[in-house]
């Protein structure tokens, strides 16, 4: 797994933070996973989710998906990253899914980033990332840790709200 080449989680932090700067975000949450091994092949994921600010709380979830620090823009739907996006709850973590299922919507931006010596791609284009069930379950695994961290965040937020109001109440 020497050979694998991340981002690191301070340049994505450092990317995402001045890639928003206009938004203002609330919270910035990174992870990375661990080293694993599909068929022989090493990868390792890193994900970046940013929450809040200007960002509208009405529409999809802006998803950023990377392979070997390369953007895949075209073919969103027939990627993993968004197949294991889909997948998660969202709801119990504070955005807005309907059915639990397909991408949430919410004021967020999720960063996906796969570094691999071999990347399973699902044509020669290099457009989107194939279905494969490691990376998937590694993927999933790095969105639930930095949902956790959002999580507690809306409930601080909303206990502190809760919180002043009883203050403003009782100081009437």
């Amino acid at each position: 797994t020497d050979c694998l080449s991340p981002i690191g989680e301070t340049l994505i932090r450092r990317s995402l933070k001045h890639e928003t700067q206009e938004i203002s975000p609330e919270f910035i949450m990174t992870a990375t996973r661990p080293s694993s091994a599909y068929a022989g092949n090493p990868f390792q994921v890193e994900v970046g989710l940013v929450y809040g600010g200007n960002l509208p709380k009405d529409e999809t979830v802006r998803i950023m998906r990377f392979a070997n620090r390369v953007p895949l823009l075209y073919q969103q739907g027939g990627c993993v990253t968004t197949q294991a996006i889909s997948s998660i709850d969202w709801r119990r973590y504070g955005l807005d899914q309907k059915s639990g299922k397909g991408v949430p919507r919410g004021p967020a931006i999720i960063l996906v980033h796969v570094a691999s010596t071999q990347i399973p791609f699902t044509s020669e284009s290099k457009e989107a990332v194939a279905d494969v069930e490691e990376i998937e379950n590694e993927i999933k695994l790095a969105l639930r840790s930095c949902a956790r961290n959002v999580q507690r965040h809306i409930r601080k937020k909303v206990r502190r709200k809760k919180t002043r109001d009883k203050f403003l109440l009782i100081s009437k």
